[in-house]
């Protein structure tokens, strides 16, 4: 009996801890990568930013069908997307939901520019973070964001 009153109590400590914030549980951990705050749109834009900047370099160096202009100006384009929208919201500038409106259709072009280039690490690399930016900025001029830093 007095063992069974230690799990019983074991468990409902544990339950407890969970409920009040104190121990991470799947759910709330889950729930918390999808919230955008404007603070992690702002990280997504940076990284984005860093990750195209390092692209464009790439592209520029390799040559070929990498360094055509189309595929240069739309990492260009979301360089400089990037960089106004992470102004924008750091500023808490009113116009910083029509920023990320413009940041996210950047972003999802430099990311279907990235994807031809399937196999390249890099172009796969930044595809992928120009998606992750895309969605965070979507949602963020969607209203269905954390506007306050």
């Amino acid at each position: 009996m007095k063992k069974f009153l230690t799990w019983f109590m074991c468990l409902v400590l544990l339950g407890f801890c969970g409920q009040q914030g104190w121990m991470p549980n799947a759910a709330s951990a889950k729930d918390e990568v999808k919230e955008v705050t404007m603070q992690s749109c702002i990280e997504r834009c940076k990284k984005c930013q860093k990750v195209c900047e390092d692209t464009l370099a790439y592209c520029k160096k390799k040559g070929g069908k990498l360094a055509e202009k189309e595929n240069l100006n739309a990492l260009q384009d979301c360089i400089a997307s990037c960089k106004l929208s992470a102004d924008y919201m750091t500023r808490a500038s009113a116009n910083h939901m029509k920023s990320c409106e413009f940041c996210s259709e950047i972003c999802k072009k430099c990311a279907e520019a990235c994807e031809k280039f399937k196999g390249d690490k890099q172009m796969e690399k930044c595809a992928e973070e120009c998606r992750t930016c895309e969605e965070s900025c979507r949602k963020m001029a969607s209203g269905h964001a954390n506007h306050k830093m």
